[in-house]
Formats: structure tokens, sequence, C-alpha cells
């Protein structure tokens, strides 16, 4: 569980177009307005996930030995996130003002959401967990976590995007480091 946690949160408090949109459209149009953003963003995250479980499941189901594939597939995205999240040094917003829809429809086309929720699934919930109620109950953590990181980025707004931008290499170290962590607890 330790691993599915920090590699929850270094997915979802980290930049990505989840965070920076709930951030910015919180900072055009303030948090009581954008919080509908954010709860089209859960929508969409619980779809995902929803997707990603029945997949994941079905995979296993019938190909049992696809497990060390998944998990290499998943490592090797984890570094390549850690990559791009050290590189990062900053981060730019952009003023709109978004709601419940723009959040369902983001997720439904956020490639990152869906590794996300793919990895998570396929790597450390299903062999991880016996029992489908288990692991469909562990699987919605995926989409409260999302739904926490884009609200901390909405609470924060412009705070968060200075903080960032000022301590940006650091933040980005940081989250890299624990993205090789949780790569490496795959094959640990």
């Amino acid at each position: 569980m330790d691993t599915l946690l920090i590699y929850l949160f270094a997915m979802t408090i980290t930049p990505g177009p989840n965070t920076i949109l709930s951030m910015a459209n919180a900072a055009a149009v303030g948090l009581r307005k954008g919080i509908w953003l954010n709860i089209g963003m859960l929508v969409g995250l619980t779809a995902v996930t929803a997707i990603a479980y029945i997949a994941s499941a079905s995979l296993y189901a019938l190909i049992p030995s696809i497990e060390p594939w998944l998990k290499a597939i998943g490592a090797a995205y984890l570094v390549y996130l850690a990559y791009r999240t050290y590189r990062k040094g900053s981060i730019e917003t952009e003023e709109k003002s978004a709601g419940f829809a723009e959040g369902m429809i983001l997720q439904l086309i956020n490639v990152k959401v869906h590794i996300l929720a793919l990895t998570a699934i396929s790597t450390m919930i299903i062999p991880a967990y016996e029992g489908t109620a288990i692991r469909i109950a562990i699987s919605m953590l995926i989409p409260l976590a999302c739904f926490a990181g884009g609200l901390v980025w909405a609470v924060g707004g412009s705070l968060l995007s200075g903080i960032y931008q000022k301590h940006g290499k650091a933040i980005g170290i940081i989250m890299a480091l624990l993205l090789i962590y949780t790569a490496i607890r795959f094959f640990v």
C-alpha cells in the first residue's frame, strides 16, 4: 500500500493538465465557481479508473503471465515521468474559466490519468489484493487522490504557482526521486 500511496502522491501533486488547469481556473474565477471544474474532473477520473480496472482485471484473468510486462512498462513510464519532472523548472499557466464538462472531458483524453490508472491497478492493486470488492475499493483511491491533488492546486492558486516557480528544481528532484523509488518497488 505504501508504494501505491507514494505513486499517487507523486503523480497527483506534480504539475500536469489537471493541476495546472485547476490552479489557473481557480485563480481566474475563484474557488467557489472553480470547484465545478474539479467535480467534473472527479467524475471523469472515476470513469477512467473504472475502465482501467475492467481492462486490467480482464487481462489478468485472460493472461496471468502479463504481470511482469505490465510492471516493466509501468516502471519505464515512471522513470520517464521522473526525468520529465526533474527537467521541469517552472510552470506556465493560462487564465481560463472552465467548468464541469471541461473537467470531465479533460480526464477522458488525459493520457497521464489513463497511464496512472492502468499502472496503479495492474501493478499495485490486482497483484496485491484478493477479491473484486477490495480491489475496486482501493482503485477508487485513484480518482480521490487526483481530485485532492487538483484541489490543492486550486486552493493554492497563484501562491503554489509562485512557490513552484521559485523552487521548481528542488521540488522536481524530490518528486523525481519518489517516482524512481516507486519504479524500483515494482520489482522489490
